[in-house]
């Protein structure tokens, strides 16, 4: 879900409601447009939490107003209830956009992020966050610059890399002796290295480059930076 209206998007203004609470309004949001009905059980299943957690957490909401729920009964959200709920589903899409298309970061671990930080920004972030999403979505965001400011979120330390995956270098942020060593070793801008295998401590990391193996304590391993190489041969 986005925004239709500047003054709402992206701002909750506040309630006394715990980052819990706010979970369960959106957990029984999402379920309620995929079932005609939720139960306490649905609920738990979703949050992966027991049943008479679940109960106690809806016996609050439904005293506040937010829910309406009978014990051993469905539940459903009040029309204040679905406002909150909204804005918190609101954030969290918009939070996941932001990790997944702008940061670059992989999809399940963008709506794990969202999940940890949507009930903790400010409403002025989570508004700014919300703009810079919409503008990098915009024509008015292509050119040469765009294209630079993906790459360089794509680019990741070799020590952070994946075990088997090809990586091509984009620079070295070593100095001194160590950036020479690794230059004689074969490590230059736009050379191509498989990261083999890490050690059983993760410490050292073994990769192939031109044909050999080479081992890298992840200290020299951080000062070399890479991107992946899409649709790379195995």
């Amino acid at each position: 879900m986005y925004f239709n209206d500047d003054s709402e998007a992206m701002r909750f203004d506040g309630t006394d409601l715990t980052a819990n609470m706010e979970d369960y309004l959106e957990t029984i949001s999402i379920l309620l447009r995929e079932n005609r009905v939720v139960r306490v059980k649905d609920i738990a299943k979703s949050l992966k939490v027991k049943m008479p957690s679940v109960s106690a957490a809806l016996q609050k909401l439904s005293e506040k107003g937010l829910i309406i729920y009978e014990k051993y009964g469905y539940v459903d959200l009040t029309e204040e209830g679905k406002k909150i709920a909204d804005k918190v589903y609101s954030r969290h899409a918009c939070l996941t956009d932001f990790f997944h298309n702008i940061l670059r970061i992989d999809a399940k671990t963008a709506e794990e992020e969202a999940c940890r930080v949507e009930h903790h920004l400010s409403p002025e972030a989570c508004r700014k966050i919300h703009r810079l999403v919409q503008y990098m979505g915009s024509r008015e965001s292509e050119g040469p610059w765009k294209d630079k400011f993906i790459a360089m979120m794509e680019e990741i330390p070799l020590s952070d890399a994946s075990e088997g995956s090809h990586v091509v270098i984009v620079r070295l942020d070593a100095q001194g002796i160590l950036k020479k060593r690794l230059m004689e070793l074969g490590f230059r801008k736009g050379e191509t290295l498989k990261l083999v295998r890490y050690a059983p401590l993760q410490d050292p990391l073994q990769v192939r480059i031109k044909g050999y193996d080479i081992s890298l304590r992840v200290e020299e391993a951080g000062t070399v930076i890479v991107r992946t190489v899409k649709n790379e041969r195995r």
